[in-house]
């Protein structure tokens, strides 16, 4: 895989996947999880994600085509020049590594190494037709939740709500 310095932090890009988001929201979840999607309460679409151990939904900035830069990483390093948005989670990628990357409507599976990360979400907003977001798979980052970047869809007021449901 090639190798990129991007902000001062060597990254490995495993894959760019191109998704057409429905419900303004993008997840990740292991292959084969009954019900991956989460149910969204207020206090998720406030903060911007809706957490639950092996899922984690993001809020997009708009829906349609985006496309998705996917990296690994030692450590996440500084966040990318142009951030909209920027929020951490903890993940675990499965001891088969298989992830799906997915949208009400489509899914891209992707395999990781298996193990505990910081996943962040970086939204960068529109690039012509369509929005650029990038997951930052980070494995020797203290996994912890956290809204990095706030744009005024987001509010950062109340203490993060780090538990969901399925959405069923």
């Amino acid at each position: 895989m090639p190798k990129l310095d991007l902000s001062r932090c060597l990254m490995t890009r495993a894959v760019r996947v191109d998704l057409s988001i429905d419900f303004h929201q993008i997840s990740v979840f292991p292959v084969g999880l009954e019900d991956p999607f989460n149910d969204w309460e207020e206090r998720h679409v406030s903060q911007g994600f809706a957490w639950r151990p092996r899922s984690v939904s993001f809020r997009t900035l708009g829906n349609g085509p985006h496309s998705v830069d996917v990296f690994t990483t030692e450590y996440a390093g500084p966040l990318s020049h142009g951030v909209i948005r920027a929020v951490e989670v903890p993940f675990n990628v499965p001891g088969d590594g298989r992830l799906e990357i997915a949208s009400i409507s489509e899914a891209v599976e992707l395999s990781l190494p298996p193990g505990k990360y910081l996943l962040r979400s970086e939204m960068f907003g529109r690039s012509g037709d369509v929005e650029l977001i990038r997951l930052v798979f980070a494995r020797m980052e203290i996994p912890r939740f956290s809204i990095l970047v706030a744009d005024s869809e987001i509010s950062c007021d109340e203490p993060l709500l780090t538990e969901a449901r399925a959405a069923g």
